[in-house]
């Protein structure tokens, strides 16, 4: 039987930097005479439009999906969660969007902004970004208690 979910958040990718960046490469290939700008355009445009992380906490733990990279979601156990805390973040702090590695860290993120960080037991940390940080963060503190 699946767990109950208690919190659920999906994001996209729908900041309009990337969106004018993409026409810009478009348009730009166009007025040159070639179709290069629409090759490289549209698929990646495609795959932007695709991408949405998705994070629910269950009874069990937190899971994250990084769709279309993640086939499955990602669960993190509430018995290796040592602490949760919000987090704020830019662009450079990982590397930029999307799924960041860093020596410590896993994060994932559609945007700048706040998220929450969770401190695991022998493992990498895990950062998921979210437009509802308070939210997240209280069912995963009322769920790991």
């Amino acid at each position: 039987m699946a767990e109950a979910v208690v919190f659920r958040e999906t994001q996209r990718m729908r900041q309009v930097w990337i969106w004018l960046l993409l026409g810009v490469i478009g348009v730009s290939g166009l007025a040159a005479g070639s179709g290069a700008g629409l090759v490289v355009a549209v698929p990646v445009a495609a795959l932007f439009y695709a991408i949405r992380l998705t994070t629910e906490v269950r009874e069990d733990g937190v899971y994250v999906r990084f769709a279309p990279f993640h086939r499955s979601f990602r669960r993190i156990p509430f018995d290796e969660i040592e602490e949760a805390e919000a987090t704020e973040f830019g662009l450079l702090t990982y590397g930029g969007i999307g799924i960041r590695w860093t020596l410590n860290t896993v994060a994932y993120m559609t945007d700048r902004g706040s998220g929450v960080k969770l401190h695991r037991n022998a493992a990498k940390s895990v950062v998921v970004g979210s437009q509802r940080t308070d939210e997240l963060l209280a069912a995963i503190d009322a769920r790991s208690e």
